[in-house]
C-alpha cells in the first residue's frame, strides 16, 4: 500500500467520522463531533494495522474483534441512568455504526463504508421525526422533567380533590413517581405529587389546578417543574386565592 493510499483512507474516516458527529453535536449530544471522528480515525487505524503491519500471518480479525470490544466499554461509558430513564443508549449505537465504517475504509471497503453512512445519517434524522411522533401520539412521558403539585384543603374537600386528581392521572401520559396524603395542622389535609407527563398532557396540568382550584374547602395549590437531568427546579405556579373555591 502506497503512502496515499494509507492517507487517503485515513482521511476519509476522518470525513465519514465527522459527518456523523456534526448530526450529534447539532443535537447536543454526550459524543459528538470529535469523539465520532476520533472513533472513525482509530478504527480505520487498527484495521490497517491489523491488515499490513503485523506481516502477512496476521490475522485481522482478531484486531477487528479488539475494536468491537473497545467500543464496546467507550459505549457503556456513554450510558447514563437519570431517574427512571436511561440516556446515551442512542449514542453508543452510533458510536458502534462509526466504528464499523471506519473499520471498513481502513480495510478498503469504501462502497461499504459510503452504504453504511447513508443509512446511518438517514436513521438519525428521518427516524427521529418517526420516533417523536410515535412519542407524542403514544403518551410518551418525556424524559428529564418532572413536575411536583401540592395542594391544601379542608377534610369535607377530600373526596372531591381526590376524584378530581385521580380522573387526571386515570389517563395515559402521566406517570406517577410520588404520591403523599397527610393531615396537617388546623384539621387541614397536605396533597403532595410528584410525576412525569408526556408533551399531550401539560396543558392538562393547568386544567386540573383550575378544577382543584374551584372545590370548597381548597385553600392552596402550587405546582412546579424540574429539571432531573441538571436538578435545576423551574419556576413555581401558585394559583392565586381569589381562584379557590
Amino acid at each position: 500500500m502506497t503512502d496515499t493510499e494509507l492517507v487517503g483512507r485515513l482521511l476519509l474516516s476522518l470525513l465519514f467520522g465527522a459527518l456523523i458527529g456534526i448530526e450529534r453535536q447539532w443535537h447536543h449530544k454526550t459524543a459528538g463531533l470529535k469523539t465520532n471522528t476520533l472513533v472513525a480515525v482509530g478504527a480505520a487505524t487498527f484495521a490497517l494495522v491489523s491488515e499490513h503491519g503485523f506481516g502477512p500471518n496476521s490475522n485481522p480479525a482478531q484486531i477487528a474483534a479488539g475494536v468491537v470490544t473497545g467500543i464496546g466499554f467507550i459505549g457503556a461509558g456513554v450510558i447514563m441512568r437519570r431517574g427512571g430513564s436511561v440516556q446515551g443508549v442512542n449514542s453508543a449505537a452510533t458510536l458502534w455504526a462509526t466504528a464499523s465504517i471506519g473499520l471498513a475504509v481502513g480495510s478498503g471497503y469504501s462502497k461499504l463504508a459510503w452504504f453504511v453512512l447513508a443509512v446511518v445519517l438517514v436513521a438519525q434524522f428521518s427516524l427521529r421525526w418517526a420516533a417523536a411522533w410515535i412519542d407524542q401520539r403514544s403518551g410518551q412521558v418525556v424524559p428529564h422533567i418532572t413536575y411536583r403539585l401540592v395542594v391544601s384543603f379542608i377534610p369535607s374537600a377530600s373526596e372531591s380533590v381526590r376524584s378530581t386528581w385521580s380522573a387526571f392521572t386515570g389517563q395515559s401520559g402521566v406517570l406517577i413517581l410520588h404520591f403523599k396524603e397527610t393531615l396537617g395542622n388546623d384539621s387541614e389535609s397536605l396533597l403532595e405529587a410528584c410525576f412525569g407527563l408526556s408533551e399531550g398532557r401539560v396543558c392538562d396540568l393547568k386544567a386540573l389546578c383550575q378544577k382543584i382550584g374551584e372545590i370548597q374547602g381548597v385553600s392552596r395549590i402550587e405546582w412546579s417543574q424540574a429539571t432531573t437531568a441538571d436538578g435545576e427546579e423551574g419556576h413555581r405556579h401558585p394559583v392565586p386565592e381569589s381562584s379557590l373555591g
